[in-house]
């Protein structure tokens, strides 16, 4: 680019910039927005969201200070940000297609009185404000809103609505990680130097089978439908109470390195994925757990690990097709 071209680019972006500044600072005020917002509030400064629907009800807390948030309960679980993140902004400023009416004369006509969902954002001053969701529009498309303390009627996007409704009915609960379209077609679990794998076998979730142990094809032992129960979808996403510890380098002190129970799942797209139990918590509420190539050690809860390490001890299959566990 020679000097001459060089210095007219900087002179276009020198009177771009000035005339946005006249009209940023200097031109008309009062243009109202093509999509008005049902309110506005800024995303760092929400600290608490509470959300009702179907007469289910969560509660989300970020604590002072901190990134982190929580699903209130006994105890508090921190979220899972694969499915939280972006949440936040969300709430922050919900944009409203339009205003259908000044003032509602029927809310219940429009699903308002009582609402179907009932959605109160807080910020760190303590300023909150508290939205309801009426019942979809004839179109399916969007349904009606209305902010607490105002008489305006509002539509919003129905697919949002979906998202924020789903805080209350699915909570994104803590877990070490999450399929998503993806299903399992194998599973191996190794524990004490025992090794027994898992094939599906069928289309459906129950339609498994365990595996040789050397040639890893499926053998004559089908599981019992009303043992395995949902073991794939508890695989898929593996809950976990807490995050124990971060950056971690040493993982041996939690027993996970090496690990005293190994997991790894084979996916019909082709990737595997592998995570670690270690030793029970000083509580013997949890073991730790851990995920192949991860930073974090997670804490779950001990039912749930009990249940991954009967795959080994306690297969889900007649007594007589019980396998003799190969070699880890």
């Amino acid at each position: 680019m020679n000097l001459r071209l060089s210095i007219l680019l900087v002179a276009i972006l020198v009177l771009f910039g000035g005339t946005f500044l006249v009209v940023r600072y200097f031109g008309p005020t009062d243009r109202e927005p093509d999509e008005p917002w049902l309110y506005r509030i800024d995303e760092d400064s929400i600290k608490r969201i509470e959300v009702t629907n179907e007469g289910q009800t969560a509660i989300y807390n970020r604590l002072p200070g901190g990134r982190r948030w929580y699903i209130q309960g006994d105890p508090e679980i921190p979220v899972f940000q694969d499915k939280w993140s972006g949440t936040p902004l969300l709430l922050s400023g919900p944009r409203v297609n339009r205003d259908l009416a000044a003032t509602i004369e029927n809310p219940a006509s429009y699903g308002l009185d009582p609402p179907l969902s009932i959605i109160k954002v807080t910020d760190s001053s303590g300023q909150s404000f508290e939205f309801h969701l009426g019942s979809n529009t004839p179109d399916d498309k969007n349904q009606y809103a209305r902010l607490v303390g105002y008489p305006t009627l509002f539509t919003v996007p129905s697919i949002w609505a979906q998202v924020i409704n789903r805080l209350a009915t699915d909570p994104p609960y803590l877990r070490l990680f999450q399929l998503q379209d993806n299903p399992l077609v194998f599973i191996q679990i190794t524990e004490q130097d025992q090794t027994v794998a898992y094939g599906k076998v069928g289309a459906s979730d129950s339609e498994w089978a365990i595996l040789d142990p050397i040639e890893l094809q499926p053998s004559e032992e089908p599981v019992l439908a009303d043992k395995w129960g949902n073991t794939p979808e508890m695989l898929s996403g593996p809950r976990a109470d807490d995050i124990l510890a971060e950056d971690i380098d040493n993982f041996a002190e939690y027993g996970l390195d090496p690990p005293k129970t190994k997991i790894r799942l084979g996916l019909a797209a082709g990737a595997d994925v592998e995570f670690y139990l270690g030793d029970t918590t000083p509580d013997g509420e949890h073991r730790y757990a851990s995920l192949l190539g991860g930073y974090q050690v997670f804490s779950m809860p001990i039912e749930r690990a009990q249940r991954i390490s009967a795959l080994v001890t306690d297969p889900p299959v007649r007594p007589e097709d019980k396998p003799n566990p190969g070699s880890g």
